[in-house]
C-alpha cells in the first residue's frame, strides 16, 4: 500500500526512448536455456520491500525448480525506462520486466516484449479465473497481451467518519450517486466568518481522479481505437466541467488557488490528514497515513452519474518476458507461477500492495486496520476500469495534465483547454 510515490510517478513519467530497432527481433533470438536450466534476471522498481517480496516468489518458484535462478534487479524508478533500455540495446535484456499499463505499450510496440497470447493459450490459461476481467486491458496493446496483471488496487473514494455523523449525513457506499454526494459535500462544508474552516470533499487535478470522474461521465481520453482523441467529446467535457465546479461553483471544495495559500506541500490528501475536509478521491496506499493521523475514516467506490460506467481506474504492475531474452521458456514459467495465487501470497504476506488475485482479496483485507472495510469495494468490482493504451501513453498523459491544467486554475474554458489537448494528441499520434 506504500505506493503513492511510485504510482503517481508512473502515470506522468517521461517517455521511453524509441530508436532501439527491436521491432521484429523477438523472433531471432537463440535461445540458450530450457524451462528447467536458467539464471534470470527480473527488473524491478519500488522499495526495499518490494525487492524482497519478488524475490520470494522467485525463490518459491525455484524451490522445485532447482536448475533455475533467478536475480530481482531493483532499478530506481526515476531511470527505469533508460536503464531498461540501455539493458536491452547492449544484449543483456532482462528476462522478466516489470511494466505498468503506460509503460508495456511503449515497449510492446518495438518488438521488446513478447505477445504473451500464444503462450497463455497454449497453457489453457483463463487470465479472467485468476484476476477481474476489466483488469486484464491495461495490459493489452492491439489484442497482444504484453503483460500477466501482477500487483492490483484502484482509486477509491475516502470519507471521515467523524464528521459524516456529526452532520448526521449517510455514509457513502456501493451505489451512491453523484446527487448524493453532492448534496453531502454542501452539509459538510462548513463556513465560518466568511472563511471556510471545513469543506465537503476535496478535488484538484490529480490526472487519475480526473480521468476516473470523467469516465463515468461516459468520457475517455482516447477513441476506442486509440488513433485520435476523445478529450473534446460532450461526455468528457461534461464530467470534466461537473468535477471543477466542485469548487469553482459549488465552493465545496478548495481550488488551486486556495491549496497554493494554505502553504507549502498542502494538497487533498494532506487536507485530509488534518481532518479539513470530509472526503477525497485517492489511492490504497494512504491508508497507512491516515491511520497515523488517528482518523475515523472508511472507503468507499467513489460516486458516480451513471452506474454503467465505470468510476475506479485501476492500478497496479504487470509482469512480461522480453523478447530478446535467450531463456524465454523459463521465464515464462515464472511469471505464470507469479500470477497464480501460490505466486501473489507473499505480496499479502509483506504487506507489499494489493494482490491482483481475487481470490487473495479477503486474506488481503484482513490486514487492514481495524474498522477499515473493503466489502463495498468488493461489491464494485464491475466499476473497476484499465483502460488499452498506445505506445505514446506517457507522452499524452503529461501532456493532457499541461494542457487542462489552464482550465483548473480558472484561465482557460473546458471547450479550449479540452481541445488544446485534443491538439497535440493527434499530433502525438501521427509522430509529429
Amino acid at each position: 500500500m506504500k505506493r503513492r510515490a511510485a504510482l503517481r510517478a508512473m502515470a506522468v513519467f517521461a517517455a521511453m526512448s524509441v530508436g532501439l530497432g527491436l521491432a521484429a527481433c523477438g523472433s531471432d533470438t537463440e535461445q540458450s536455456g530450457t524451462a528447467d536450466q536458467a539464471d534470470l534476471v527480473m527488473s524491478i522498481w519500488g522499495s526495499t520491500n518490494d525487492t524482497k517480496t519478488y524475490q520470494e516468489r522467485a525463490d518459491a518458484y525455484t524451490a522445485t525448480h532447482p536448475g533455475v535462478k533467478v536475480t530481482v534487479k531493483n532499478i530506481p524508478i526515476e531511470n527505469y525506462d533508460q536503464q531498461v533500455d540501455t539493458m536491452i540495446a547492449g544484449g543483456s535484456s532482462p528476462d522478466i520486466i516489470l511494466v505498468d499499463s503506460t509503460r508495456g505499450p511503449a515497449l510492446a510496440s518495438r518488438g521488446a516484449i513478447l505477445d504473451l497470447a500464444p503462450r497463455i493459450q497454449s497453457a489453457g490459461l483463463k487470465l479472467e479465473d485468476t484476476v477481474d476481467a476489466n483488469r486484464i486491458s491495461g495490459y493489452n496493446l492491439k489484442g497482444k497481451q504484453f503483460a500477466l496483471p501482477d500487483r492490483g488496487g484502484n482509486l477509491v473514494f475516502y470519507y471521515n467518519k467523524t464528521m459524516f455523523e456529526k452532520a448526521n449525513v449517510a455514509l457513502p457506499k456501493a451505489g451512491w450517486t453523484w446527487g448524493e454526494f453532492t448534496e453531502a459535500a454542501k452539509k459538510l462544508t462548513i463556513v465560518e466568518g466568511g472563511k471556510t474552516t471545513q469543506y465537503g470533499v476535496a478535488i484538484d487535478n490529480w490526472p487519475q481522479a480526473v480521468e476516473s470522474v470523467t469516465r463515468s461521465f461516459g468520457g475517455t481520453i482516447l477513441n476506442d481505437a486509440l488513433d485520435g482523441p476523445a478529450i473534446d467529446s460532450p461526455q468528457f467535457r461534461t464530467g470534466l466541467q461537473t468535477y471543477y465546479d466542485l469548487a469553482a461553483k459549488l465552493k465545496v471544495s478548495p481550488t488551486l488557488q486556495d491549496y497554493a495559500d494554505f502553504g507549502q506541500n498542502v494538497n487533498r490528501d494532506a487536507l485530509f490528514a488534518q481532518g479539513k475536509t470530509a472526503m477525497i478521491w485517492a489511492g490504497l496506499w494512504d491508508i497507512p497515513d491516515f491511520v497515523k493521523q488517528g482518523l475515523s475514516f472508511g472507503i468507499a467506490p467513489p460516486p458516480s452519474p451513471d452506474a454503467a460506467n465505470p468510476t475506479m481506474m485501476a492500478f497496479g504492475t504487470g509482469l512480461a518476458v522480453g523478447s530478446r531474452s535467450k531463456q524465454q521458456d523459463a521465464a515464462w514459467a515464472v511469471v505464470q507461477y507469479m500470477f497464480s495465487v501460490d505466486g501473489q501470497e507473499p505480496i499479502v504476506a509483506n504487506q507489499q500492495d494489493v494482490p491482483s488475485a481475487k481470490a487473495l482479496i479477503p486474506e488481503w483485507e484482513k490486514a487492514l486496520p481495524q474498522g477499515i472495510s473493503y466489502a463495498d469495494l468488493t461489491k464494485a468490482s464491475n466499476q473497476v476500469f484499465s483502460p488499452a493504451r498506445p505506445p505514446q501513453a506517457n507522452q499524452i498523459a503529461k501532456q493532457v495534465e499541461q494542457d487542462l491544467y489552464p482550465f483548473f486554475t480558472g484561465s482557460a474554458s473546458v471547450e479550449e483547454a479540452t481541445s488544446n489537448a485534443a491538439s497535440h494528441i493527434k499530433a502525438t499520434l501521427a509522430g509529429s
